[in-house]
């Protein structure tokens, strides 16, 4: 039987749905220029409706974990929850790290056999940033924009959600996109009966979770 799902990412300034059905793909973004709750639901309705499906239809739902806006991932996260625990369905957690690497393949900008970073807008003149070598995931880090150049790889591409990096000569812009959140759900899917079930939280990248550089 066909499998739905919805895809909710409210932590890279916007609010970024992605709905699989009937063999279908959908998507809806808007730029925040209110808060995150009076805009969710009237989009959650309406992709739905794009696509003659109900809440009660859908099988998974995914949720981007962050890094980016902390308290737009905790409202994104929430909302998720919500839905999976009225419908009773699982639910999966991915970073944006993972849905911006995805992009970027897909656009051609990097290759998997190559030593890429992704860059994310923290606070401020920080930066979040993890390294992917080989399609490898390694350590994240928060980094001062000022300093990032000394202290990522010489030999990285990089991409991320800065329209603009001039401290940086190989850096492209790129945002995920629906066809990246489809990728990230089949690999998920793939793995699910390795995945234990646990409480999802937003990756938090401060602290002891990584060293400002």
């Amino acid at each position: 039987m066909e499998k739905c799902f919805l895809s909710i990412e409210t932590s890279l300034e916007r609010i970024f749905l992605v709905l699989y059905g009937k063999e279908k793909l959908y998507s809806k973004s808007k730029n925040l220029d209110r808060s995150i709750e009076i805009e969710i639901n009237t989009m959650f309705e309406n992709i739905l409706a794009q696509a003659n499906l109900r809440f009660a239809d859908l099988d998974y739902i995914l949720v981007s974990l962050g890094p980016g806006s902390y308290t737009g991932t905790r409202v994104g996260l929430a909302a998720a929850k919500a839905i999976a625990v009225s419908i009773n369905k699982p639910i999966l957690g991915y970073t944006n790290f993972e849905a911006i690497y995805n992009q970027a393949l897909i656009e051609g900008l990097i290759e998997k056999t190559n030593t890429s970073g992704i860059i994310i807008k923290a606070n401020k003149n920080d930066c979040y940033y993890q390294e992917i070598d080989n399609n490898f995931y390694l350590d994240t880090k928060v980094l001062n924009l000022d300093n990032i150049q000394k202290a990522i790889s010489k030999k990285s591409l990089t991409v991320g959600n800065y329209s603009k990096l001039s401290v940086l000569e190989d850096y492209h812009y790129c945002l995920p996109k629906k066809e990246s959140i489809f990728n990230i759900y089949l690999s998920k899917i793939k793995s699910i009966h390795r995945i234990k079930e646990k409480e999802l939280e937003p990756l938090y990248i401060r602290g002891h979770y990584a060293d400002k550089q």
